[in-house]
């Protein structure tokens, strides 16, 4: 950019470069002007004549290595004083949140402690489920299907045939299986999208609308009460969230559109942001036209039902909630069952994919039914994400070896068939394809 020419740029402070003359001046002036000492004026026509020019002395730096020294050494102390005294810890905790330990640690037979398999009920290998530790195999898909519009259109691995029929979760072969021998992709915190306005630490990219269509038919939810409404958050308040009417009045949508879909809803309570009560979320949903006409509603004990009733029933929601909540007068709305009463789950706190490697760290079952429980778990849960949620490892994680290696694992570690899959990023990889190849091999399996 050029400079008016009444502009003139002089540099800041003192002394200035003048480049024509290739000498230094005091305050963009020349030689001549720089005050001179008695002494010195008695011999600057002599100087001037010489073709010698007059320099003032360069100023003295304060700034020694020894200073210098010091001055970093008392920075050195004062940041290591701040850090013992703020609480690192809790800051930490609190803005990127972690699960909390159990308070009683699991250790029934899913966790690996050897017990006969189950004549009722459960994920085990004499009801069909394909549990016992013995041959449980997760297959990777033949082909990978790419996708250029992630979340805008339904991938052809989810279509119902054209010609219609009984179809349950994009296949006419899932029909014949129960809910808890189907598997579900789980959408992690499937609030916390970039796309949905939270501004950093969150889980997807892309929103919970673009998910279901996708083929993810399994949603986990935090639930919080920011000072006094009902929101979905990720444990911490104005910074992200998503309200329960937008959220149940896209389901509901989603499910009108698409009459063959079952969806599973896991809702975790805010312990930072409570109290929650769940009848307060059954009151949102109730809100919403048709919501809760569609939740299923199970008695503990009994078998589950098939997909293809679910679907010729208009039963397609099925909601869990864990993580503490109360219920009015101790009786939860009808349809919230309490997620560990029914399923075993992985180890969740996993910083790295060498801790998710780690199989007897990452497959081992740390929370689930209690080890005297009437019933044991019907359901296995394996987490496969890593903390903080890391974009790059998800490419990793969803991948199709890498995810079908895991499941296969942690399934023969436990002697259970994994039933959800919780997973960051849904939009990278391939889980909800490898998830619905899945559960077609798996019913060819079961009709043979």
């Amino acid at each position: 950019m050029s400079t008016p020419s009444n502009s003139p740029i002089h540099a800041h402070g003192p002394y200035s470069d003048n480049p024509s003359s290739g000498m230094r001046t005091h305050g963009g002036g020349n030689a001549s002007s720089i005050p001179q000492s008695p002494s010195a004026e008695e011999d600057r026509h002599q100087l001037e004549y010489s073709g010698l020019m007059v320099r003032s002395p360069p100023r003295k730096n304060c700034c020694t290595w020894k200073v210098a020294a010091v001055f970093l050494f008392f920075v050195a102390g004062a940041l290591v004083v701040t850090w013992l005294m703020l609480p690192a810890e809790e800051i930490v905790a609190k803005y990127i949140p972690r699960f909390e330990e159990p308070a009683v640690r699991y250790s029934g037979p899913e966790a690996g402690a050897p017990s006969p398999p189950s004549s009722s009920g459960g994920n085990s290998e004499d009801d069909g489920n394909g549990g016992g530790g013995i041959g449980i195999d997760i297959d990777i898909p033949p082909e990978e299907e790419s996708l250029t519009m992630v979340g805008t259109t339904v991938p052809s691995f989810m279509r119902c045939p054209e010609e219609g029929g009984s179809c349950c979760n994009g296949s006419p072969a899932n029909c014949i299986l129960r809910l808890d021998q189907m598997m579900f992709g789980l959408v992690h915190n499937s609030m916390s999208a970039e796309e949905g306005d939270f501004p950093f630490g969150y889980n997807h990219k892309l929103g919970l609308e673009k998910a279901l269509i996708a083929g993810y038919r399994g949603l986990s939810l935090d639930v919080c009460n920011c000072y006094g409404v009902l929101q979905f958050c990720h444990n911490v308040c104005n910074l992200g969230e998503r309200l329960p009417n937008d959220v149940f009045s896209s389901m509901t949508r989603f499910l009108k559109d698409y009459p063959s879909e079952v969806v599973v809803l896991v809702f975790e309570a805010s312990k930072e942001q409570g109290p929650i009560v769940w009848d307060d979320l059954y009151s949102e949903m109730n809100d919403v036209d048709g919501f809760t006409d569609m939740i299923y509603v199970h008695t503990y004990g009994d078998a589950w039902p098939t997909m293809g009733h679910l679907v010729e029933n208009n039963k397609r929601v099925i909601v869990f909630y864990f993580n503490g909540g109360t219920c009015n007068d101790g009786s939860c709305p009808p349809g919230f069952h309490y997620f560990y009463n029914y399923a075993a789950e992985t180890q969740y706190q996993s910083a790295s994919l060498a801790d998710l490697e780690d199989d007897e760290y990452s497959c081992e079952v740390t929370r689930g039914p209690k080890e005297d429980a009437p019933q044991p778990a019907s359901f296995f849960v394996v987490n496969n994400f890593v903390t903080p949620p890391d974009e790059d490892a998800a490419r990793t994680t969803n991948s199709k070896t890498f995810l079908a290696d895991r499941l296969t694992r942690c399934a023969n570690a436990n002697r259970m068939r994994p039933n959800f899959v919780y997973l960051d990023f849904w939009s990278e990889g391939v889980t909800a394809q490898l998830v619905q190849y899945a559960n077609q091999q798996f019913a060819e399996q079961l009709g043979r």
